[in-house]
């Protein structure tokens, strides 16, 4: 009998090791891929030289782990025994908050303090915000800086108790609030306004499995903002009713963002969300060209096509990185010209949740004022002067002044802009330029080294080499 459970027991661990080979070799079965998980590794070409130097082991050794077999349901029932039992999870970034809700913890640590970049960063850049604000007023363009409703911020009494033990007093969003109210800079926080408002909502504007605003709340702050900007450029815009509401747990967008980040085998039940019925009225009514820089709360928006009902064009400028116009990725932000990009505007928006404040303004009001409020005078004057000596292109400038009904002067300063902004933000780095830019890497200067050594030659020979073949290949 005892011989009859060994062989049963030494028959059931060979299985368990085998079938997750014969699985990773053969798929027997399709296997689910895990969500919001990095690239898998891929399985790393055989070389002589990485043999020997033990790189080849090491990455093989990363693709076997990434890639046996029934990796994804092992991993779920690990996860579903963490979240079942203990309340916890290894999801990254997911932080399990009392009575179940789930938040992003980038979120959490803007709220406690953790990711403060300092008083006197965020004084620098409130001034050049400022000064931005004032050069494009007096191009009749208003400058807005939107502050979105921050989960944290929101449901501050769900936050862990580890978490708020350890709250500092400084926040970026405190020194932010605080350094625009004495700039006098346009600032609509709706991170303020969506708590004190709280009890007033008639519907969550959360989802408890996600991180973004639900479709209610979003239509809420698009509202809000819209007043915003009506008020500010005194325009009568389009209106819209959303008060037709129905609850479903069939949850679309954003509404399980968090959730489905757990990985787990019995997925968690979706919590009933909020979805108005919008009704647009008035769409034939002014609509100011709005450009808006920011993060992915607008995402939320520009996902269901509702900017498009109160603005003209509908760009959006994701992180300052990737162009979208009406939910299209078009571009590159840096291959675009600012000047152009800026002067067909009425408004530009810059919006922020509590998750990206660290990072705001993401690089556009350096370059925004670089080109508005340092003294180019200089260089404009030049290129203002090389067009009037060319007698073509100064004809085209002024039919452009005819066709915009302006000046000019006025169309000879848009012109030298765009030619300005050209130079300043899309001109080729020169091989010094690169040079530069390596040795201030230290994981370039690493591969550098290791060039060097393996062609027997000197680091900064290699440094040359590299920043040319850089510069003739950009």
């Amino acid at each position: 009998m005892k011989n009859n459970f060994k062989y049963f027991l030494g028959i059931l661990i060979a299985f368990a090791l085998l079938v997750p080979m014969l699985q990773s070799k053969f798929t027997l079965f399709e296997e689910e891929k895990l969500v919001g998980v990095a690239t898998v590794t891929e399985k790393p070409q055989f070389k002589k030289e990485d043999y020997w130097n033990l790189t080849w082991q090491e990455n093989y050794n990363a693709y076997l782990n990434d890639n046996f077999g029934f990796r994804t349901q092992f991993i779920k029932g690990y996860n579903e025994v963490l979240y079942s039992l203990f309340n916890t999870t290894k999801a990254p970034g997911v932080v399990i908050g009392k009575e179940g809700e789930l938040f992003i913890e980038s979120y959490i640590d803007e709220y406690i303090g953790r990711n403060f970049i300092g008083n006197s960063k965020i004084k620098e850049n409130v001034s050049k915000i400022k000064q931005l604000q004032d050069s494009l007023k007096a191009r009749g363009k208003d400058l807005i800086v939107v502050f979105a409703p921050g989960k944290a911020s929101y449901y501050p009494e769900l936050i862990p108790n580890n978490y708020l033990s350890k709250k500092k007093d400084s926040t970026n969003y405190k020194s932010y609030a605080s350094e625009f109210a004495q700039k006098q800079v346009n600032f609509l926080d709706l991170n303020k306004w969506f708590y004190q408002n709280k009890p007033n909502f008639k519907h969550k504007v959360y989802p408890k499995y996600g991180t973004h605003w639900n479709h209610y709340g979003m239509a809420v702050g698009l509202d809000t903002i819209v007043k915003y900007i009506e008020k500010k450029r005194n325009i009568p815009m389009a209106d819209w009713d959303f008060n037709v509401v129905s609850y479903n747990t069939n949850l679309k967008g954003n509404d399980f963002d968090v959730g489905i980040l757990m990985n787990l085998t019995t997925p968690i039940e979706p919590d009933p969300n909020p979805y108005p019925v919008y009704k647009y009225k008035d769409e034939d009514a002014y609509k100011p060209n709005v450009l808006v820089v920011g993060d992915s709360y607008w995402w939320c928006l520009v996902g269901k096509d509702m900017p498009k009902h109160f603005f003209t064009e509908d760009e959006y400028w994701f992180y300052n990185k990737t162009q979208l116009i009406k939910n299209e990725k078009r571009a590159e932000v840096k291959s675009l010209n600012l000047s152009a990009s800026l002067a067909q505007r009425d408004v530009i928006l810059l919006i922020a949740t509590e998750a990206t404040f660290y990072m705001f303004p993401y690089g556009f009001v350096d370059n925004a004022h670089k080109l508005y409020c340092q003294d180019n005078s200089k260089r404009l004057n030049e290129l203002i002067a090389n067009i009037n000596y060319d007698k073509t292109w100064l004809q085209s400038v002024n039919k452009k002044a005819l066709e915009h009904n302006i000046s000019l002067n006025a169309q000879l300063k848009i012109e030298a802009e765009y030619l300005l902004s050209e130079e300043l933000f899309n001109s080729k780095e020169s091989v010094e330029d690169i040079i530069i830019r390596i040795k201030s890497d230290e994981a370039w200067m690493k591969l550098i080294k290791k060039k060097a050594e393996e062609k027997n030659s000197s680091v900064e020979q290699q440094i040359k080499e590299d920043a040319q073949w850089m510069f003739n290949n950009s």
